[in-house]
């Protein structure tokens, strides 16, 4: 089991390196669509391969892997279908935020210090939807459709930062790193479609999407690693 442990990182490591490179490539050739599918494929396969790792393991909860997947997949689909629609692109990346939320639940039980921090965070976000003057939300939809979306991320952030604060391990620290990049990374996607500033935060955006997903992946090792140690 230790050898293919060496190999799972090995493989992690090299996803990692490989998503890097496309995704400078993809940011560098005006954001081509053909190196942003591969960047997002890749990130899924990265999640498969240790979801297959830790299926391996006995006494894991199985049902954490699948559901997390599930939200890499239908962050792959959102990435894809954004391009076309932004509404339609939203809420499959918001679907798969309700996954990894929901995935984050698996590891520990919603507790009120949860709902605290989502909240702070929520009510935050919102302010800045509503007040911040350079948003230009084309029409009410949007901005509804954004604040929709952004009281799911804030839980899934809520959520991560509240169990790394009630579980004090290595895949929960991992889980919320990963969370807090996606968090950012959505924060500029706002920016760069409702603000002048597309240029820099579009690069911002995707400078931190892609790492985010890889940390995310690279949990599910840390997980079924912990877990079976215990």
């Amino acid at each position: 089991m230790k050898k293919s442990g060496n190999i799972i990182v090995f493989v992690n490591l090299a996803f990692f390196i490989v998503i890097s490179i496309l995704n400078f490539f993809y940011q560098k050739n005006g954001f081509a669509f053909p190196l942003k599918c591969a960047c997002s494929t890749g990130f899924v396969l990265m999640g498969l391969a240790n979801v297959m790792y830790v299926f391996k393991m006995n006494g894991i909860d199985k049902r954490f892997c699948i559901l997390i997947l599930t939200g890499f997949i239908c962050a792959m689909l959102g990435d894809i279908f954004i391009v076309y629609n932004f509404i339609a692109g939203a809420a499959i990346f918001a679907l798969g935020h309700v996954f990894f939320l929901f995935s984050y639940q698996r590891l520990k039980k919603y507790r009120k210090e949860d709902v605290c921090i989502s909240a702070i965070l929520y009510i935050v976000v919102v302010g800045f939807l509503l007040f911040f003057p350079r948003l230009n939300f084309s029409s009410p939809v949007l901005k509804i459709v954004c604040l929709i979306y952004a009281f799911i991320i804030c839980n899934m952030l809520g959520k991560a930062l509240g169990n790394l604060l009630s579980l004090k391990n290595i895949y929960a620290a991992g889980i919320a790193i990963g969370s807090i990049l996606f968090f950012f990374s959505d924060l500029m996607l706002c920016l760069s479609k409702f603000t002048d500033c597309s240029k820099i935060t579009s690069h911002l955006c995707m400078g931190t999407y892609y790492p985010s997903l890889c940390v995310l992946a690279f949990s599910i090792y840390l997980y079924g690693k912990s877990e079976k140690q215990l």
